[in-house]
């Protein structure tokens, strides 16, 4: 095939891409696609992004003059704001929701071809009578006991009602398990890269994780696989709390869960947190199926569980822009 011939590379609009999981992504993608990257934080010092970046948020007009000026064709929607960035409730939920409902507004505008929306398995909800496995039609009961998440919730709502009502864009919505990696900042990835993790006493609950390469794969499936839905996508399998703690190389501390909150103060000097709406995430386990996902994309993990807790040891106490994928 010559160059007259040649299909030209589609336009690829990346959010949240000053953040670390967007580096991985676009890392696997700036060959075959123009990377337009989108984020309104600027790239860290000594960071590049292979295409164009724009520092803009996502509700304002110039977002609408990057669609029609560029001619997306693809959307790729990493930039949920997590509940751990140091961000006020009102700029989370102007991101999240104002800023989701304003680019989903825009594909239908500009008719772009293709959406993947990153959510988070976080929208199920933590609860003593969770099903064993968790599968993409459960119910969302994360906001029910905290407020905290009703704008991750509403973000995965309005993914889902743009997919039912709009036919012309492909659309998959993505529930990932908890993830890591040597460029995720997110809240399990700082408390086990930490020299001490708190558990609560009397609970260990099944934990899944998925490492950042292999999310990165996940995305490049629904990309290419021009994939329609709403997938969960986790790693290898499940493993519980404690034994995550000693695969990251940290060491745990029981804590009475009716003392936690106090306790998160005395340890703050170990730069620890444990935010109040991921408590139950650490008493009841929340394990999602992605045999859907796996069966329609033939995604398969390329680390182990334990590999991807591994890849935590070499890096403590990294500071990012907070933006990371919760």
């Amino acid at each position: 095939m010559n160059s007259n011939t040649a299909e030209r590379r589609l336009n690829v609009l990346v959010t949240g891409a000053a953040g670390g999981l967007a580096g991985t992504v676009v890392s696997r993608l700036a060959e075959r696609y123009h990377l337009i990257g989108v984020d309104p934080r600027p790239l860290s010092r000594g960071k590049d992004f292979p295409g164009e970046f724009h520092v803009v948020d996502y509700t304002h007009r110039r977002m609408s003059e990057v669609f029609r000026s560029r001619k997306i064709d693809i959307l790729l929607h990493l930039g949920r704001v997590p509940v751990s960035a140091r961000v006020r409730s009102s700029e989370r939920y102007q991101t999240n929701v104002l800023g989701t409902k304003n680019l989903l507004d825009l594909c239908r505008k500009y008719r772009v071809k293709r959406a993947v929306v990153l959510s988070t398995f976080h929208v199920y909800g933590a609860h003593p009578h969770n099903p064993g496995h968790l599968v993409e039609d459960d119910p969302l009961r994360a906001s029910q006991n905290f407020p905290e998440l009703r704008d991750a919730v509403e973000m995965d709502h309005l993914a889902r009602m743009f997919l039912l009502q709009n036919s012309d864009t492909q659309v998959a919505i993505l529930r990932p398990s908890n993830i890591v990696g040597p460029t995720i900042q997110n809240t399990i990835s700082q408390l086990l890269r930490a020299e001490v993790c708190p558990t609560l006493l009397g609970y260990d609950p099944l934990l899944q994780f998925i490492h950042e390469a292999d999310l990165s794969h996940a995305i490049e499936l629904c990309i290419e696989n021009k994939m329609v839905g709403v997938y969960n996508v986790s790693g290898e399998g499940v493993i519980s709390y404690r034994k995550a703690i000693e695969f990251a190389g940290a060491r745990s501390i029981p804590v009475p869960h009716f003392l936690v909150y106090g306790a998160m103060g005395a340890l703050s000097r170990f730069r620890l947190s444990l935010p109040k709406h991921l408590v139950d995430f650490y008493r009841y386990s929340a394990v999602i199926s992605d045999e859907l996902f796996r069966k329609e994309s033939g995604y398969r993990p390329r680390l182990s569980t334990q590999e991807a807790l591994r890849s935590l040891r070499s890096i403590r106490a990294v500071v990012e822009p907070q933006h990371s994928s919760a």
